[in-house]
């Protein structure tokens, strides 16, 4: 019996008997992708194989000689505490930005179309910034579609988790497994914690209960990610992503102006004619200048994927996100600093 897989480091194919048990099956995943545990995937919609109940069962009795298998490391306890480990140093690096000036610059554009400026606010570095940021720039609007006890119009980040979490359990048929890469449960469970971070499933949600368009611009690409586009939202808010932390956008009428009570956070997306080009966009572009700053003057954002660190305590130099958990894991080292590019 021949099947074909994909994984995470590629596809590939087995040779299996005939007769071969799920257990043997990964067993044998196990040992050609080099994952320590695989939860392995099939059929439409997606399907986990049980590899408790289902040891036994034959592959042919369950029809997976047709199958294509989908196969993805198991998030056992380690590999949770890995991806934990290095989140928290990776948002130290965001610590150590502002605390490099970004903070207290107050780093800011000109927004010359309508005689002001926009300026980064920082946000805490407390594995909430997606929720402060987004909150920020919600003040005085009310969700909609949302059940439960309802924020007051400030909106703190336990009160935006909240409100994502229920709307994820009232539409079970949309937020699925497969959708959320876990049971429902578990990923609101965890989405209440306040050192779980928010991503793009979060920004779609708070988008559409607050009829919001929110863009998010990278800071090392410039390119800009859109929640709620097209969907005939009246505003818009813009943040910025470093790729391990979100800040916001506002506009102020005074330069060096700290007081945020007095900021500008929404933006129409059309304008009120439909004949000249709206605030919004106007503010994109400018928010693109601004990250463009970031990024030249002040290198403010982390690529945990290839940047070199070198740990202060044994002198350790290590590449990537996956290697810099793994020595935290092992030695329990956290002062760690970054090797920047000079070239």
């Amino acid at each position: 019996m021949k099947l074909r897989y994909r994984s995470p480091s590629g596809g590939g194919t087995l040779e299996l008997d005939d007769a071969a048990t799920v257990s043997q099956l990964l067993a044998a995943l196990r040992t050609s992708t080099g994952f320590t545990d695989v939860i392995v995937k099939y059929g439409w919609p997606p399907r986990a194989l049980n590899g408790t109940d289902q040891a036994s069962a034959t592959l042919q009795s369950l029809g997976l000689q047709r199958e294509s298998l989908t196969v993805v490391p198991d998030e056992s306890a380690a590999s949770v505490a890995e991806t934990r480990a290095a989140e928290n140093i990776a948002d130290a690096y965001a610590r150590e930005a502002a605390t490099k000036g970004v903070k207290d610059q107050n780093i800011s554009v000109p927004l010359p179309e309508n005689n002001s400026r926009l300026v980064l606010r920082v946000m805490p570095d407390d594995n909430s910034c997606l929720f402060t940021a987004v909150g920020g720039a919600l003040r005085g609007l009310e969700p909609h579609h949302a059940s439960g006890t309802q924020p007051s119009g400030d909106y703190t980040p336990a009160a935006l988790r909240r409100l994502v979490v229920e709307h994820i359990l009232s539409q079970p048929d949309k937020f699925t497994e497969v959708v959320l890469e876990m049971a429902p449960e578990r990923y609101c469970a965890r989405m209440q914690q306040p050192d779980v971070w928010g991503g793009a499933i979060e920004l779609g949600i708070l988008s559409e209960l607050f009829r919001v368009e929110i863009c998010a611009v990278d800071v090392k690409t410039g390119s800009v990610f859109r929640y709620g586009e097209g969907l005939g939202y009246e505003l818009r808010c813009v943040l910025v992503y470093s790729n391990i932390h979100y800040d916001r956008i506002a506009e102020i009428f005074v330069e060096g102006q700290e007081e945020m009570d007095f900021d500008v956070t929404r933006w129409p997306v059309s304008s009120a004619d439909g004949s000249s080009t709206p605030m919004g966009d106007y503010v994109l572009v400018r928010a693109q200048e601004l990250c463009r700053k970031l990024k030249d003057e002040h290198h403010y954002y982390t690529d945990t994927s290839d940047f070199v660190v070198m740990c202060n305590q044994c002198g350790w130099v290590g590449q990537g996100q996956k290697a810099l958990a793994k020595h935290s894991l092992e030695t329990g080292h956290t002062e760690i600093s970054e090797i920047e590019d000079t070239t």
